[in-house]
């Protein structure tokens, strides 16, 4: 699988940061892309402690393993050093490239203005990626950062994945947030993120050809989630007092966004939007994400065999509706907490055994 991209299928937050870690830690070598800004986090699992990254790519303990920062990123200068300097990574280790857009302090207060109405996390990148759209004289990109020249290495993204894949060397594609915020695609217009949220799109922003990708992992959860506040539409929304129930939990256990630390909204799977994201993003493998929410007894499990009976139909519901063989299967919060399956036929060969 030279090139992979991951995409979400819902409304962010599916596990996309976790598909990325454990693919990566697969390879020897792998060149790693994050896409996006820094208005979503994606969580990995560091020295047995969750850390959300809204910059750097979700690899930063693979000592071997080369993070980029893609052509259509936004870059908050301040946090991607400090998130640098947190995890240690040298200048050699990280790539940005140089045409990535720096966000300023007038879009986060632009956002603070505008955005009210959409539970924007106002972190600047939607208007950081409009004022370079319009072409303003005080676009300022990455190559006009001194600081980031100390820190980082500057150089074209797009040209270095060229010569890695001419070479069969992998390369990960993270893509950020969920179709469900697709600013082109989305059906809930104007609650949507501020660019194209598909497999497409990422592929794009990094500067490869549709023709160049190999694999697409959807990444999906069983109980899909958005945004507090009127973040828009989320069909056959519920508790989290419902998910405990359901899941047959000790404890409620809700979530909270990794950027605002709003607590989420939560809402039963939806297969018809599933099969819309599948459309659009024409995946080559799904992960779902969350089978400890839809039974308790999952929580941790880390052989096939051990997964329960709902959980199995539930699996398989999903790959028959959508014609998508599932590869990962999450059990909880932890990056480790999951079962990579070459195929569903795996879980099936365990359930027989």
């Amino acid at each position: 699988m030279p090139s992979t991209i991951i995409v979400g299928g819902q409304y962010g937050s599916e596990g996309k940061g976790k598909v990325t870690a454990l693919l990566g830690r697969s390879l020897d070598a792998p060149w790693v892309v994050r896409c996006g800004g820094p208005n979503s986090g994606h969580t990995v699992t560091l020295g047995g402690k969750n850390v959300v990254l809204r910059q750097v790519p979700c690899c930063p303990d693979h000592p071997a393993a080369t993070l980029l920062i893609a052509a259509g990123c936004v870059v908050d200068e301040p946090l991607l050093m400090g998130e640098l300097d947190a995890l240690g990574i040298p200048p050699w280790r990280i790539i940005v490239d140089p045409r990535a857009v720096l966000v300023s302090e007038e879009d986060r207060i632009s956002e603070r203005e505008s955005l009210q109405h959409i539970s924007s996390t106002f972190s600047g990148t939607g208007a950081a990626l409009a004022r370079r759209m319009a072409r303003r004289r005080d676009v300022r990109l990455v190559k006009d950062s001194t600081a980031l020249q100390k820190r980082c290495t500057i150089q074209t993204v797009a040209d270095l994945l060229h010569a890695q894949l001419a070479k069969k060397n992998n390369v990960l594609i993270e893509g950020t947030q969920g179709f469900g915020l697709s600013l082109l695609h989305s059906p809930h217009y104007p609650h949507v993120t501020s660019r194209d949220t598909t497999a497409s799109g990422f592929a794009m922003e990094v500067g490869l050809s549709p023709r160049q990708i190999d694999e697409i992992v959807m990444v999906i959860r069983t109980f899909p989630i958005r945004v507090g506040g009127e973040s828009g539409p989320l069909p056959h929304e519920i508790t989290w007092k419902e998910v405990q129930r359901v899941s047959g939990a000790p404890d409620e256990v809700p979530e909270l966004t990794s950027v605002t630390k709003k607590l989420r909204r939560v809402g039963e799977f939806d297969i018809e939007s599933i099969r819309m994201a599948c459309r659009y993003n024409a995946p080559t493998a799904l992960a779902i994400m969350g089978l400890d929410r839809l039974d308790y007894a999952n929580a941790g499990v880390l052989d096939p065999s051990g997964i329960t009976a709902p959980a199995r139909e539930f699996v398989s519901h999903v790959e028959s509706e959508t014609g998508r063989p599932v590869r990962f299967l999450g059990t909880g919060f932890d990056t480790d907490e999951c079962i990579c399956l070459a195929s569903l036929s795996d879980m099936r060969e365990a359930r027989n055994a």
